[in-house]
């Protein structure tokens, strides 16, 4: 027994001899290891250039009436009045060098994918404060459009921004002025640039390609670009935080200067009284001008301003918008238009306002948050809806609307956000069929979100 023992542990001996050796045989030499070493700590180098985020927001609605119009995440199915719906579902890429940055953001939900950014930027090298900006990416129009949908407050955007600036991302180049920390200036912002005006496109939202609401348009599938014409916007803002980090404030205002080809001269750009004293409108004059191929007016004005004190009562903020403007739409459908308009629609171009404020208190130190928001949209400022009888173009797209929603959010912790809100909508009562009450459209929405 102890004879074959023995034998047994002289070959493990040997076995592991030889093994050892041919590991030690297997080592690089000392250019080899560092060869490796210069390749492994490059290929660190690229992940840490790259962040990636993203966030997902689950959500149950339920809506007082069947098959409810509204921009709390789109029209309900005509035989539905609640809904499951993954509101956002969005991953984030982000690859910073020195002085460049490269940006893709994608959006999955059940209704489908679509690129919710894709641009390059670049900062100057002497200041680094001064970029510029090419691809897919926000409109610099206001504060609304630029606060992350994952930060924000309530479920959704103002009335007016979804209305005019539906989707919030365009295609086009920007420049931007925004001063380093340590600078005077810090603080400032300012952001110019020209888009193609029509947004993009995203499951769920505008005319599918091969409806019968399609025909005789162009553009549906992808909101390209119809038309010469390209949109100016800019955006300027100052925002200061004190030094103890108690108080934060600021301004901003905002300018967009765009517009549409024409298709027709169908154009209504003036309001007179009839016989009965009604306002109507009245088609412009054609005999001493054409306006077909001419550009329809897309012109607005916002200002901004935000206030925000930390106290034993805990974070208490008051942030609000106004715009004012003239905007060129249908009679009964006043949205900006993404693709070329049907050529047989008359236009009508209006002057409206618009705006929104929020009223958010944190309790205390707590993870706790309470949430007012007022929300108005007019969209033509030169009549009442004592005018709106369903005539002469006093139609659907004249009804003025507001709401009030109230809000509770629980923070779990960084990573996971809890929302409750119930947004009670109210529209002119008119003269006009189907308008002739206050519509049953208000929408209670139970959300959660997880980001990293």
């Amino acid at each position: 027994m102890i004879k074959i023992i023995t034998i047994n542990f002289l070959f493990a001996a040997i076995s592991i001899n030889t093994l050892v050796a041919q590991e030690v045989s297997n080592i690089p030499n000392n250019d080899s290891l560092n060869k490796i070493v210069v390749g492994l700590k490059k290929d660190v180098d690229v992940l840490k250039n790259l962040k990636v985020t993203g966030w997902v927001q689950a959500q149950f609605q339920i809506a007082d009436t069947m098959g409810v119009k509204n921009l709390d995440g789109g029209d309900f199915p005509s035989n539905s009045n609640n809904r499951f719906m993954i509101r956002r579902g969005r991953i984030k890429f982000t690859y910073g060098q020195k002085n460049s940055q490269y940006v893709l953001q994608i959006n999955a939900t059940e209704r489908g994918v679509n690129v919710a950014d894709m641009y390059g930027k670049y900062t100057d090298p002497w200041l680094h404060a001064f970029s510029i900006s090419g691809g897919v990416m926000n409109r610099p129009f206001g504060y609304d459009i630029q606060y992350s949908s994952a930060d924000r407050e309530s479920p959704e955007r103002s009335r007016w921004t979804q209305t005019f600036l539906q989707n919030e991302r365009d295609i086009g180049a920007m420049a931007s002025f925004q001063p380093a920390k340590g600078n005077k200036l810090n603080g400032l912002k300012i952001d110019a640039g020209f888009f193609n005006g029509t947004g993009i496109a995203v499951p769920g939202t505008g005319i599918p390609a091969g409806s019968t609401a399609a025909v005789g348009i162009t553009g549906v599938n992808g909101f390209t670009d119809f038309d010469k014409y390209k949109d100016f916007i800019s955006h300027a803002v100052f925002y200061k935080t004190t030094k103890n980090e108690k108080i934060r404030y600021g301004l901003g205002t905002s300018y967009y200067n765009g517009g549409f080809a024409l298709q027709n001269n169908k154009i209504y750009n003036s309001i007179t009284k009839d016989s009965l004293g009604n306002n109507i409108w009245v088609i412009a004059d054609t005999i001493n001008k054409k306006f077909k191929d001419t550009k329809a007016p897309r012109i607005y004005y916002g200002i901004e301003a935000l206030f925000s004190i930390k106290s034993i009562i805990g974070t208490t903020t008051i942030r609000g918008e106004y715009f004012m403007g003239t905007q060129t739409g249908k009679d009964n459908d006043t949205r900006s238009p993404q693709f070329t308009p049907n050529p047989a629609s008359a236009m009508y171009i209006r002057n409206f306002n618009a705006g929104y404020v929020y009223f958010i208190q944190r309790i205390g130190k707590s993870k706790h948050e309470v949430v007012f928001k007022y929300d108005f949209y007019d969209p033509n400022t030169k009549i009442v809806s004592a005018d709106l009888n369903g005539k002469n173009g006093m139609k659907e797209g004249e009804i003025k609307y507001t709401s009030v929603s109230f809000g509770y959010n629980f923070y779990l912790d960084n990573n996971v956000k809890f929302m409750l809100n119930y947004n009670i909508v109210t529209n002119e009562v008119t003269k006009i069929t189907g308008y002739s009450r206050d519509l049953k459209d208000n929408i209670l929405t139970i959300r959660m979100q997880y980001r990293f």
